[in-house]
């Protein structure tokens, strides 16, 4: 399995662009995804572009502030 550290190499071995600026791009959308997710007031679902879809549970919509619990 790809992980993300091969897909940033290969990117800049390919393109010729600096490891940190394809760092920064690469991880950028998953960190943005991370800080939406945390923000209490956000209840919208995330999705990444003809990929796939991040949904919060329903449990969580209703009240996100909730502690995490397994029911």
């Amino acid at each position: 399995m790809t992980d993300i550290e091969q897909v940033i190499k290969e990117v800049s071995k390919r393109t010729g662009i600096d490891k940190e600026i394809v760092n920064t791009v690469c991880r950028h959308p998953f960190l943005q995804t991370v800080e939406l997710m945390k923000d209490d007031n956000n209840i919208q679902d995330i999705l990444f572009n003809q990929l796939f879809k991040f949904k919060l549970k329903r449990r969580y919509k209703e009240n996100k502030i909730q502690k995490y619990t397994t029911k």
